[in-house]
């Protein structure tokens, strides 16, 4: 599907992008925690997952952008928290 199927405005494509960014980010997250509170996620695996999904916010245009600064933050805490937590 493209843009001009749905006559979608630039602010519709960006809240539609933030959701699904969100929904993704919420899942891999709620895996995480099964998968750890099953013993199948260790520590190293937790830690490289984080690492995984800081790579995009660190990148050159992204890094100082405050809205993805928040992310970045965001997603440290919730990853210690879940190394933390076993």
């Amino acid at each position: 599907m493209t843009q001009q199927e749905h006559d979608l405005t630039a602010q519709q494509l960006l809240e539609a992008q933030q959701a699904l960014d969100v929904a993704a980010f919420n899942g891999i997250l709620s895996l995480a925690i099964v998968l750890r509170k099953r013993n199948l996620l260790t520590d190293v695996e937790t830690e490289g997952l984080h690492d995984i999904m800081s790579k995009p916010l660190l990148l050159a245009g992204n890094a100082d952008n405050p809205v993805v600064q928040d992310a970045q933050h965001n997603l440290d805490q919730l990853f210690a928290l879940l190394v933390d937590h076993r």
